[in-house]
């Protein structure tokens, strides 16, 4: 290899001689799951799952899909089901990984933050619901408001 000695420039290593050096990116096995994502309604899964409305009922009624719930105002007539499930339960279903969350988890994937008060508003946020179908959950006593 030449250099101009005038040039006070180190000499440049041949190309062939040098090893690509490649960053290398870690990335963990299942990424962070996001808190306070809002649950999915029965229609949105549905979709995402490429499935019909009785196939994606039948993961839920047999377990394969976990962390469902019915907001409707009267549950217990079951005349019309709103179902809300929790995206990360889809989420692990779409890769094939059973589902492992405990209630703590989701607890605190479905809560914005850990202060004793959550708004009306977050709730209906996360719940996937108005504000108005909120209030008649809670005047229903389907849904029951309690103080610290």
């Amino acid at each position: 290899m030449q250099t101009n000695s005038n040039s006070g420039c180190e000499p440049i290593a041949n190309a062939a001689t040098v090893a690509p050096v490649m960053p290398t990116i870690s990335t963990p096995a299942t990424p962070p799951r996001q808190r306070s994502k809002p649950l999915l309604p029965l229609r949105g899964v549905i979709a995402l799952l490429d499935k019909a409305k009785d196939q994606v009922l039948e993961l839920i009624d047999d377990g394969s899909l976990l962390w469902c719930w019915d907001v409707a105002l009267s549950p217990k007539d079951g005349r019309k089901r709103e179902l809300r499930i929790l995206p990360a339960a889809v989420a692990d279903y779409l890769s094939g990984r059973a589902c492992s969350l405990d209630w703590a988890d989701v607890l605190r994937l479905l809560l914005p933050h850990d202060e004793p008060v959550i708004l009306a508003s977050d709730i209906s946020r996360v719940l996937n619901i108005s504000r108005t179908h909120l209030y008649d959950l809670a005047r229903r006593k389907v849904l029951v408001p309690c103080s610290t």
